[in-house]
């Protein structure tokens, strides 16, 4: 079936007028070049001018551009790269220690320049520098760097976004020039009004170069992208929806029935995708807190008994466990990940976890430090009885990958799932929202919040008024119509006609009952 022209002037969709839309942000988006291979080159400097891959098992998951030059791309095995470059130079990327130390350097190095930073991976950032604008009309400065569409660059938004995006251009290129001068790091930045258009024009010039998106020109931005499966957020599973709906363009995408992409995906993604096929994010960035969780895995040829399992548990968890100690926080649940090999040599990953008490032996007013003799006894001894209920000990059976994590932490703000949209955009219900910037993950500091302008550092305290429980909160809960053992917030957030199922669903439940109810209440429990 031939493609329908829709043309460059066809009717767009009411969610994507941005005439009246107030373009208040200037986002960066930074991506550190070819990550693992300059922190290999940096580390060991005759590597330098050499291709250079860099090997996880029998896989080259990056390269630098040398390597790419000849032919080596990500993810090819190396029997394949080495046939494309006989004269590849393999380093081994799987311990990953070396690499977030960098990528903890370079997030320190961007805060000094804005407290709202959101890490994006190891080698990917935002930094919301919009209160670092100068309001005032009098200066008018020049890009730094690349201009999407230069030729229609005389084109500016009525909101005075422009300048605003080109003075954000010049601290983009102070960022990445300290990255350079301090660790020797190259980049490309991104400069747009929103953290989806600044990702995506970041990606138009490299390596270390920088791109700056006028907002005149971000539908034309979108419209190159071609295909819906461009957009970050936008994956496999969700393009084989959009594409039994018939919509495998952006432009598709864009002028697509709203109500039959509701009944294909549900109202709230529905929405989102097609504010982002438009440019449209009102996402904040968000500053990154530490992980939820703390662990590695380990891939190796087959092992067949539990003393081998021991020992690669040991080695596991001496990696891990300096994690923990230079993260400082008291985990309190452990996690086993097992990959079987069935005799059809097809692989299945299972995961068991449980709590752990290791506070004895770590005064709480006392950092981490090394597990004692006693202790690591312990873990092991809990791994091992997860092992047992993944592996059925008394039968044959061959493990081809061990992992152990950490959690349980103090708790934070939940963080959207890894492979849920919301991921790359979180929405936030005004335009400027911003957290108070921490000085380490999660603390706040106050003498930096006082340096904010007065608009922005409002916001922020009626932030943290929201996050603070207040007195009449449990009151609230106890008043509220909510079934019992549902959490009354995401009960509120349900639409009406789910509320009263469940509050019916309630009345008529029986007193006591001999197994899980088979209704929707098993997908609101409280965690």
């Amino acid at each position: 079936m031939e493609e329908e022209d829709l043309g460059d002037d066809f009717s767009y969709n009411s969610v994507a007028i941005q005439s009246s839309e107030k373009h208040e942000r200037v986002i960066i988006h930074i991506d550190i070049d070819c990550f693992y291979a300059q922190v290999e080159m940096i580390q060991n400097p005759s590597l330098c001018g050499k291709p250079l891959g860099i090997k996880q098992k029998n896989i080259v998951v990056t390269c630098n551009y040398e390597a790419r030059a000849l032919g080596v791309e990500k993810l090819m095995s190396i029997k394949t790269a080495l046939e494309k470059c006989p004269s590849l130079v393999l380093a081994n990327g799987e311990d990953l220690k070396k690499y977030r130390d960098m990528s903890e350097k370079i997030y320190q190095i961007l805060q000094s320049f804005s407290p709202f930073v959101e890490k994006l991976g190891l080698d990917e950032n935002f930094i919301d520098i919009s209160h670092k604008i100068n309001k005032s009309p009098e200066i008018k400065p020049e890009v730094s760097g690349h201009i999407f569409e230069e030729k229609n660059s005389g084109e500016t938004c009525a909101c005075g976004c422009t300048d605003r995006l080109k003075e954000g251009s010049i601290i983009a290129q102070e960022m990445r020039n300290q990255l350079k001068s301090e660790l020797g790091i190259t980049s490309c930045a991104g400069i747009a009004c929103n953290k989806l258009l600044a990702k995506l024009i970041g990606a138009t010039h490299k390596p270390n170069q920088q791109t700056t998106l006028f907002s005149a020109s971000s539908l034309n931005l979108m419209k190159s992208l071609k295909h819906p499966r461009n957009i970050p957020g936008i994956g496999s599973a969700m393009n084989r929806k959009l594409e039994v709906l018939g919509i495998d363009t952006i432009e598709k995408l864009q002028a697509a029935d709203l109500f039959k992409l509701v009944e294909a995906l549900g109202a709230k993604t529905a929405n989102q995708i097609q504010q982002l096929s438009f440019g449209i994010d009102n996402s904040r960035v968000k500053i990154t807190d530490r992980p939820k969780s703390i662990g590695a895995e380990d891939g190796f040829p087959t092992i067949k008994s539990e003393t081998e399992v021991r020992k690669k548990l040991k080695c596991l968890l001496d990696r891990v466990w300096e994690l923990v100690e230079k993260d400082g926080r008291r985990p309190s649940q452990v996690k086993l990940t097992v990959r079987k090999l069935h005799a059809t040599n097809h692989s299945v990953r299972e995961a068991r976890q449980t709590a752990i008490d290791l506070t004895t032996g770590f005064p709480s007013n006392a950092p981490l430090g090394p597990l004692s003799e006693n202790q690591e006894k312990k873990v092991i001894t809990t791994l091992m009885n997860l092992f047992e209920k993944v592996v059925n000990c008394d039968e044959s059976w061959q493990v081809t990958l061990l992992g152990i994590s950490f959690s349980g932490f103090p708790s934070g703000i939940e963080s959207p799932a890894k492979n849920s949209i919301n991921k790359y955009f979180t929405c936030s219900s005004r335009p400027n929202e911003t957290l108070p910037p921490p000085t380490k993950r999660g603390r706040f500091d106050e003498s930096v919040l006082q340096e904010l302008p007065d608009d922005i550092r409002q916001e922020v305290l009626e932030d943290m008024k929201c996050q603070m429980p207040s007195s009449s909160t449990s009151q609230q809960s106890a008043d509220f119509d909510c079934p019992k053992g549902v959490d009354p917030q995401v009960f509120r957030e349900l639409p009406v006609e789910i509320q009263k199922e469940l509050l019916a669903g309630e009345k008529n439940k029986k007193p006591i009952a001999t197994k899980k109810p088979n209704n929707l209440l098993q997908y609101f429990r409280k965690v």
